[in-house]
């Protein structure tokens, strides 16, 4: 029952196997123990080249995260406590804190990049290289249209 035919067509199979693999990935157990996913999620918003001549806050985290406020300064805090975030008084506006990586966010930021980047590059090991630039090129669009999206 998991091949394209049995569903119809190919982009018909797309939905489901992408919660398929959503569902699977979640599960790997020893991949990253939850509060340090959570550490993750936040070095990787505070972090995130795109944004590198913005100011970022707890604000812009959120936004990013898809979170509510509140809940993204309660991750921010617990980054900051554990060594991995710094927060400093914004140029623009006094009220406001503008976040950074410590030595210790960029090692995190870095070593959950490349474990990413690992997992990614094991999964397609035995494709043809250039199906995996092709799948790499449209999930990398896939990611920005959902991120524009949602």
């Amino acid at each position: 029952m998991n091949s394209v035919d049995d569903i119809g067509s190919p982009t018909r199979a797309s939905g489901p196997a992408l919660f398929r693999v959503v569902r699977i990935l979640g599960r790997q157990p020893g991949s990253v123990e939850q509060d340090r996913l959570i550490h993750i999620l936040v070095v990787q918003a505070v972090g995130d080249p795109a944004t590198a001549d913005d100011e970022i806050t707890v604000g812009s985290v959120a936004e990013r995260l898809k979170l509510d406020p509140s809940t993204a300064s309660r991750m921010v805090s617990d980054a900051v406590k554990s060594g991995y975030v710094t927060q400093t008084p914004s140029a623009r506006d006094s009220r406001r804190r503008v976040l950074g990586l410590t030595s210790a966010g960029q090692g995190l930021l870095a070593r959950s990049t490349e474990f990413q980047q690992e997992v990614f590059d094991g999964l397609v090991a035995d494709w043809p290289e250039a199906d995996v630039r092709e799948f790499s090129r449209l999930l990398v669009r896939f990611a920005e249209s959902v991120e524009r999206r949602l």
